[in-house]
């Protein structure tokens, strides 16, 4: 009897830890201005909640100074969808990023330069849309859906510039390929994909 008692008691002070944890990082999340800000929340969230994860992005080269551009990591793969990334691709990939945060010069800037010359593996995309879905399941599901779609725009950006700009001002396409399509698609239905970041 008194273990039951003991064993409920446990389970709610853990159910209780959780969910102050996911608070925190939670604000966290809704305070980070730039990509920086973000990595850092991400990073203190896993350590507690998904240390495996955690140790995946570290295992691939993955650094405090890299961190921002990991979160970038997406976009990169939306360029490199057609097998070969154009210099408006390129230019752009680095804009979006310079607009949260990522400084020319930096060694983030540096790493994603490097990414968009020489394609990085599948397991560094693999692993920057699960940390970046880790992040977005925190928040509320109308909040997590206009996260995830100013993340799908953002890539819709990236496909879209080295489109065909007389296909688009004769009304025959948005300037994206069907690779970059299916690029965009399976990052949809990964990052709309809900699941407790933690094992219940």
């Amino acid at each position: 009897m008194d273990k039951g008692i003991l064993s409920d008691r446990e389970k709610a002070m853990e159910a209780n830890y959780f969910r102050q944890q996911d608070a925190r990082l939670l604000e966290k999340l809704r305070n980070a201005n730039k990509l920086d800000d973000m990595a850092e929340a991400l990073r203190d969230g896993l350590h507690v909640d998904n240390p495996e994860l955690l140790e995946r992005a570290r295992s691939l080269g993955i650094t405090a100074d890299t961190a921002s551009a990991f979160l970038c990591a997406h976009l990169v793969q939306v360029a490199w969808a057609e097998g070969k990334v154009s210099r408006k691709e390129h230019d752009v990939v680095l804009r979006l990023a310079h607009d949260r945060g990522v400084e020319a010069g930096s060694p983030a800037h540096a790493k994603l330069d490097e990414w968009l010359h020489a394609r990085p593996s599948e397991e560094l995309f693999d692993t920057a849309i699960e940390v970046i879905r880790f992040g977005l399941n925190i928040f509320p599901p109308a909040e997590r859906e206009e996260r995830v779609q100013r993340i799908l725009d953002a890539c819709h950006d990236v496909a879209a510039v080295s489109g065909s700009e007389i296909a688009r001002q004769l009304g025959l396409g948005d300037g994206v390929s069907k690779s970059e399509h299916h690029v965009i698609d399976v990052l949809a239905t990964r990052l709309r994909r809900h699941e407790s970041p933690k094992a219940e």
